[in-house]
Parts: structure tokens; C-alpha cells; sequence
């Protein structure tokens, strides 16, 4: 159920693995288009799923990073790495791209909608909740559970440049935060771009009898960067409002039934990921959703799997949020943004200085001298095995019960077992690559510092 990202690409998994799937997307008429950011790495999704070419034929500005204004820091330019491209795209373009690509691969898409009893009377043996927002089985069910107790709405208009912008990188995407809420804005095409306002009704003194393009009018004036570079500009379409509060799911598996994408969970848009989110989701739940088909005795562990991952997935962007906010508070002092620090603090914040200090520590030392932690097992685990979930062996700690095997495409099992033999990293890296598939140097002395900083390799007289 739904046509977007998350349910083209478990159909096209699924199509491709041999299984009959039917998708059903709302009528075109019924979306309405929404812009969205998407980073270079989904490219690896893009391959997976065969519509590389077809979006590469599209014509979507390719985007080199983003310009952010955020809380009391100066203006910051963040590029891709390597001087990779990303995407800014519509979802009324991209969405047909990949319903194309679903019917090429066998599945077949057809208009239209479907209420709980409907969907419950199609006899299907698995069935896919992918209907976003809408949440069609989510809600019916009632699997969802609000993240926050805050409310988050996306007031999005549509601008047209009366002159050449010279501000920041046109094709980047535009993020500033400001008193009570934050802005962000994406190109569209030549000289428009979208503008978009993050703002909660109740907290950010909205006139409520006002119309809505009056009110998002009235909350870009609050803006520093936004408001001088669109009085350069004209509204030429919108505002359209979209609820973008945040959320999760109680359960992301109920029975033969899978929340994916935004069905099962949605984060801020902050994270610039909402596109590469739903992709793998949805690539994750037809892996899951073929092994159950193919090995029933399987089912119940690539259920279990896909659901625990959906659940890290959501925990990660959900702590990457957390410190875009907390950064936003310390420059804004205004209850949009110490609520929303307040609510999400209790998630933790992604911190990577334990790796860091470890990398710091092994550039340092003149001899590695490192051995396997004592507590550490191999142990089997699931894990993606081309399109299918199997028993692999992993990597296992009593804090990390579910497993880990690569980092940086480094297979960890054949680096704990190859450290103790090696005192330089050079050695070391030339050791593991002539043994197995080659690696990057920088990813190489990534793995490592990862394996000292999570004591899975004891180094010196540790």
C-alpha cells in the first residue's frame, strides 16, 4: 500500500525476486508535490534498485551541499565529501520514476485507494504499510506513538528569483534557524526554489485568523538571511502546510504485516535524508519479505531483523536531530527550541570523540601492539545476504547482543584476527588487503580506531 520511495522499492525487490506484488498508489492527482534533499551516498541505493540511469536522465539539480545559518555560529558551507553530488528533487518527478521501475521489474501498480477492510480482503500473504504519513494499517492498528510532545508544521511556498542570486551556492540547499522556528529552502528549477518554514502552531505566536500565506509571510520577516534574499524574489505559489511532527512505532512488524518508511516512523527534516530513509526501508522490507516467502522458517528472524533495524535507524536520526537542536538553543532563547532540546536529550547525541581520541592514540603510538578483548564472541547473527537474510557469524559483545561484522566495509572478524600480528598500521592494512577485498586507507584507520574505542581490540597495556 502506497506508491512513494518505500513501497517502489520493495516492489522492485520483490518483482525481481520472482514474487507476484501489487502496489497500490493514490491517483496522481491526489499528491502534492513536495520538495525534497537527497545526499550523493543513496547512490548505492539508486544501484541496488536499477533507476541509476533513469535518475541521472531526469534533469534534477545536482547539489554539491547546504549553506546553514544555524543558531549563534557564522555562516557554514558544507560540501559533499569528494566533491560528490547529490540531488534536490520533487516528489511528483521523482515518484513516477520509480513506479516505472517497479512495473519494469514485474510488480504491478495501479491507482487508486484502500481502507483497513479493503486491504484486509485483498488475500495477500504480506502486506506493506508504505502510505506515509497517512499511515492507512499503522493508525488502524495502532502501532504509532508520537516521538515528541511538540508539534511541527511545514508551511512550503514556491519563489521566483527577480534577479541572480548571489548569497550561497544555488545548488545547495539553504538552512537557517531563527527565533521560533527555522527556515530551509531547495532549488526547483533555473531561477525558482522552494522556501520552506518549520514552525509549531502553538508555541511560535502564529496569528491563527490569518491566512495561512499570511503567516508564512509573517514568520520569514523573522528571518535574518531568508528575508533579505526573498525580498529580491515573488511567491509565485503556496504556502502548502504539511505536518512534520515526529514519530516512531510501537511495533514495526504487527502479524504478516510491515510498517515501512514513513509508515512506521518520520524524523525532522533536519537530517536531509527522508528520501534515502524510505529507500532502504523499503529495500530492507522486500529482503525481509522474500526471505519469509522462500525460507518460512526464517520469517520470524527477518522479521525480527528488519524491525530491530527500522528501530536503529530511527534512534540514530532521531540523536542527529537532537544535536541540531540543542546547537539551534544555545543562539535562540525561545520555547520552540528549549522544548524540543527538553523532549529529545533523554535519545543522547551521536558523539564520535571516543574515536577520535582512539585514532589520535594509534597515530601516536610507535608500536600498536594490539590484542583481541577477552570478551568478546563470534556468534551468529542476521544479516543482508544479497536479496535474502541469513545466519552469519558477528561479531558480539553483552552491549552489542545483536552483532556487528563491517565498519567501513572493514570485515572486523578478519582484522581481530590479523591485529595481534602486526605492531605498525601500515603492515597491518597491507596484511588485510592481500588477504581480503581491498579497503580504503582512511576507512582502514577508521575500523581500527572504532575496534580500540569500543574495546573490541585492547591495545598496549590496556
Amino acid at each position: 500500500m502506497g506508491g512513494g520511495p518505500a513501497g517502489c522499492a520493495a516492489a522492485i525487490v520483490l518483482a525481481t525476486c520472482g514474487h507476484d506484488v501489487r502496489v497500490v498508489t493514490r491517483p496522481v492527482a491526489d499528491e502534492r508535490p513536495l520538495p525534497e534533499s537527497i545526499p550523493p551516498s543513496t547512490v548505492k541505493l539508486f544501484d541496488l534498485l536499477g533507476v541509476r540511469a533513469a535518475i541521472d536522465r531526469a534533469g534534477f539539480v545536482r547539489s554539491s551541499g547546504n549553506t546553514v545559518w544555524w543558531g549563534s555560529a557564522p555562516a557554514r558551507v558544507e560540501t559533499f565529501p569528494n566533491a560528490a553530488l547529490g540531488w534536490q528533487v520533487t516528489s511528483d518527478r521523482l515518484q513516477p520514476i520509480l513506479q516505472q521501475a517497479a512495473v519494469s521489474t514485474g510488480a504491478r501498480v495501479v491507482s487508486g485507494r484502500l481502507d483497513v477492510q479493503q486491504a484486509s480482503d485483498l488475500g495477500a500473504q504480506i502486506t506493506l504499510d508504505c502510505t506515509g504519513r497517512s499511515g492507512v494499517l499503522a493508525r488502524a492498528r495502532g502501532l504509532r506513538r508520537a516521538a515528541t510532545a511538540n508539534k511541527t508544521v511545514a508551511l512550503v511556498g514556491l519563489w521566483q528569483a527577480d534577479e541572480p542570486l548571489t548569497i550561497a551556492d544555488p545548488t545547495h540547499t539553504w538552512i537557517e534557524s531563527y527565533e521560533a522556528g527555522w527556515a530551509w529552502s531547495v532549488p526547483a528549477i533555473e531561477d525558482r526554489r522552494f522556501v520552506a518554514v518549520m514552525v509549531d502552531p502553538r508555541t511560535s505566536d502564529l496569528v491563527h485568523d490569518q491566512s495561512a500565506k499570511r503567516v508564512y509571510l509573517a514568520e520569514l520577516q523573522r528571518t535574518r538571511v531568508f528575508d533579505s534574499v526573498l525580498r529580491q524574489c515573488t511567491l509565485l505559489a503556496g504556502p502548502t502546510g504539511w505536518d512534520a511532527s515526529m514519530y516512531d512505532a510501537d511495533r514495526y512488524v504487527d502479524g504478516r504485516l510491515l510498517l515501512v518508511g514513513d509508515a512506521g516512523s518520520f524524523i525532522d527534516p533536519l537530517s536531509s535524508i527522508g528520501v534515502k530513509k524510505a529507500l532502504a526501508s523499503g529495500w530492507l522490507a522486500g529482503v525481509a519479505t522474500h526471505t519469509a516467502l522462500v525460507q518460512p522458517s526464517m520469517a520470524a528472524v527477518a522479521f525480527d531483523f528488519y524491525a530491530a533495524r527500522e528501530a536503529e535507524v530511527y534512534s540514530v536520526l532521531h540523536a542527529l536531530t537532537t544535536g541540531y537542536l540543542a546547537e539551534a538553543a544555545t543562539g535562540h532563547q525561545h520555547v520552540f527550541w528549549n522544548d524540543r532540546v527538553d523532549e529529545l536529550s533523554t535519545h543522547g547525541a551521536v558523539d564520535q570523540s571516543e574515536v577520535q581520541a582512539a585514532l589520535d592514540r594509534i597515530r601516536a603510538s610507535s608500536s600498536l601492539a594490539l590484542r583481541r578483548a577477552p570478551s568478546i564472541r563470534v556468534e551468529d547473527r542476521p544479516a543482508v545476504s544479497g536479496w535474502e537474510i541469513v545466519l552469519e557469524k558477528r561479531l558480539v559483545t553483552d552491549e552489542e547482543q545483536t552483532g556487528v561484522r563491517y565498519v567501513h566495509d572493514v570485515d572486523l572478524l578478519a582484522l581481530l584476527d590479523l591485529a595481534s600480528s602486526y605492531d605498525q598500521v601500515p603492515d597491518l592494512f597491507d596484511a588485510y588487503n592481500r588477504a581480503h577485498a581491498p579497503v580504503s586507507l582512511p576507512g582502514f584507520l577508521t575500523a581500527l580506531a572504532t575496534g580500540v574505542a569500543r574495546k573490541w581490540l585492547v591495545m598496549g597495556d590496556d
